[in-house]
């Protein structure tokens, strides 16, 4: 029998402190910023689309998704909550398992180099397609990719460094003509323990018309998640127990005075985020205060789309969300009456030709019942206290 050679053992090593390490890492969650740019065919500079922001949790094994401030994660499709747009998922675990794991790579030593300081193995590998479990869709079109690259591990704990990944082998009705992903890694602690995590991740996919779609990632603000969780910044009096919660429903055609409680910058915003609103008067009804003033109204900023033809400005949309005061809260679904769209693209555009007003397509992706407000301005700007007028429309299940 012959000896083993030493790339052999080395590998061997190597696969089970990857192992070890994604065996034992807990539930946890991060904060995902995703920015994501479109270079065109026959140009050479990328066009920035926008900016996401999520919460992404790997739970039980599985990759989770949830906007910023959500009470919980659901397991749908990360590209049905964004609407259009390239977007990839896998990074926490799932490409890791693959790769090192699964017994479908072939590698190949290929000696050591120094990444971000420290010196690392680097191993080359291919999984065919034959044997591949990286599946891509492009719009409706889903299906098997063959890849190659390199693996980087850190020479002193074998722990992971980089992971790079080329998609090279395309079945021929996926419209896709190759696919470039390369994520890195580094120790942080979550729980008490040491984990080795992806900090960021750029993923580029070049169509068959030569055009690219880059998305540029990165992970931050990490812990281990807890389902029942929970934060409590104030405790009640021993002798005044909380008041239960109550689930309250707005009547519909309600008119409500919302005021923003602090300014948007939307070169500064992601989709995703949060946005809060203040009542600025009492919302009554029959005699009877539906939401008061100083009531907190939280939207979700959906969709961005900013243009510097004919003028600057930018188009934005709201999603529906939840109001809170007291012991109560509920879902908020409004209808924006103050400021008008359409006024609001007359003030804005005012110097520019009727046929060139348009809502940018990106718009049309973004919720049915969301709201739509334009700005002006290269990235634009709403201060706080910027006043609105709503009219709640009817609740679901109402």
């Amino acid at each position: 029998m012959q000896p083993l050679k030493p790339e052999t053992i080395l590998l061997a090593r190597i696969r089970n402190v990857v192992s070890e390490n994604l065996s034992r890492l807990p539930d946890f969650t991060c904060v995902q910023t995703i920015e994501r740019s479109q270079r065109l065919p026959g140009t050479k500079r990328y066009r920035f689309v926008d900016n996401i922001r999520l919460e992404v949790a790997l739970v039980e094994g599985k990759e989770l998704y949830a906007w910023p401030g959500s009470p919980k994660f659901e397991e749908r499709e990360l590209r049905d909550m964004v609407g259009g747009g390239a977007i990839g998922t896998g990074d926490f675990a799932l490409h890791a398992k693959s790769i090192y794991l699964s017994g479908s790579a072939r590698f190949t030593y290929q000696g050591t180099e120094e990444l971000r300081g420290r010196k690392v193995h680097v191993f080359h590998y291919r999984v065919p397609l034959a044997a591949s479990r990286y599946l891509m869709r492009i719009e409706k079109t889903e299906g098997p990719v063959g890849y190659q690259g390199h693996v980087y591990n850190d020479a002193e704990t074998l722990e992971m460094a980089r992971i790079e990944i080329h998609i090279d082998e395309v079945p021929p009705y996926l419209p896709l003509k190759e696919g470039h992903k390369v994520i890195d890694y580094a120790p942080m602690e979550i729980g008490g323990m040491r984990h080795v995590l992806p900090t960021s991740m750029e993923m580029t996919l070049v169509d068959l018309n030569g055009g690219e779609n880059r998305n540029r990632a990165v992970f931050s603000g990490c812990k281990q998640y807890l389902g029942e969780s929970r934060l409590i910044f104030e405790e009640p009096p021993q002798d005044q127990p909380a008041e239960p919660a109550v689930e309250w429903t707005l009547p519909e055609g309600l008119d409500v005075r919302l005021k923003l409680v602090e300014a948007l910058d939307l070169s500064k915003s992601a989709m995703g985020d949060p946005v809060v609103f203040e009542a600025s008067r009492d919302a009554v009804r029959g005699g009877q205060v539906w939401l008061p003033r100083g009531a907190k109204v939280t939207l979700r900023l959906d969709h961005i789309a900013c243009r510097d033809f004919p003028v600057s400005h930018c188009f934005f949309a709201l999603a529906p969300g939840r109001f809170e005061f007291q012991n109560k809260s509920g879902e908020f679904r409004a209808e924006l009456i103050q400021p008008d769209l359409w006024r609001s693209m007359e003030m804005v555009l005012r110097n520019v030709r009727p046929q060139l007003r348009t809502i940018p397509v990106e718009m049309g992706q973004a919720p049915k019942d969301a709201v739509l407000l334009v700005v002006s301005g290269q990235r634009g700007k709403l201060p706080s206290g910027f006043q609105t007028v709503w009219r709640t429309l009817k609740t679901r299940g109402e």
